[in-house]
């Protein structure tokens, strides 16, 4: 059973496999003295790790406060990517997070090219070459490809600035790379997608590029052992992560008006 601690709600006891029945009639969003949070009932959430959900602005909560509207019976967590983020940004071990998404820089997917078929060589350099045409060209890095199944290892000192430009992020931002580098296999296009260099059909493309040729090629499979989970999943993780940071720019008082309770932002 989900926790209370003093009238808080510790989401840590949702089951991650979606067993967990739905224990609240309403979501909606509050303001704090430091931000904005979500209640479920009227009561605030706290994290896994017994920490305040606090979000920097009510767009934010709002999108969060969607996601728990929208359960049903069960509770599903691997359907709300928003409350995901903003937990792990919240909970964050930044030196294990950024010593895995270091550790992917040498198998980044963007780097590892075919030579054939020509077709699917096109469509990796359509989607691939601009993620990292950004870090060359925008911050002068050296960035290797290879084609095959050669194994590579980037510059020092590329490894060296991209560390860097991992460990400059916010808790949010970085929550939001490793959501995309993991459904993308790129730590590259994490931090493109940090640096607000991707739009999310750019984003994408560029993470499903070689899924996508497959299907084009041989053609989708429906049903409930087709492709459906294999598109989709990718697609609101990278959507999520890339929206998400779009509401930490900016308060969209429309969009937080809903989940308001006071009506009144």
């Amino acid at each position: 059973p989900v926790a209370l601690l003093k009238g808080m709600i510790n989401v840590g006891g949702i089951k991650p496999n979606g067993s967990t029945k739905k224990f609240y009639k309403r979501a909606e969003i509050g303001q704090m003295d430091d931000g904005w949070t979500v209640l479920l009932d009227g009561r605030p959430i706290v994290t896994e790790d017994k920490r305040r959900l606090v979000v920097p602005n009510a767009s934010v909560a709002s999108a969060i406060a969607f996601e728990w509207d929208a359960q049903q019976e069960y509770i599903k967590p691997f359907i709300m990517p928003m409350m995901s983020i903003a937990a792990t940004a919240i909970d964050v071990d930044r030196k294990k997070i950024i010593a895995k998404l270091l550790k992917y820089m040498d198998t980044d997917s963007m780097c590892y090219r075919v030579d054939s078929p020509a077709s699917l060589a096109r469509m990796q350099k359509k989607y691939w070459d601009p993620v990292l045409n950004y870090f060359r060209d925008k911050h002068g890095l050296e960035v290797f490809t290879t084609e095959g199944i050669a194994s590579i290892s980037q510059p020092a000192e590329t490894k060296l600035k991209l560390a860097e430009f991992i460990d400059e992020s916010t808790n949010f931002e970085l929550a939001a790379i490793k959501s995309v580098a993991e459904v993308g296999y790129s730590t590259m296009l994490g931090i493109a997608v940090a640096h607000r260099q991707m739009t999310i059909k750019s984003a994408y493309n560029a993470a499903m590029a070689e899924r996508l040729y497959q299907i084009r090629r041989y053609g989708e499979v429906k049903g409930p052992y087709g492709h459906g989970i294999e598109l989709e999943y990718p697609r609101l993780h990278i959507a999520s992560a890339i929206t998400f940071l779009d509401l930490i720019d900016g308060d969209y008082a429309p969009f937080a008006r809903q989940y308001n309770p006071e009506n009144d932002i």
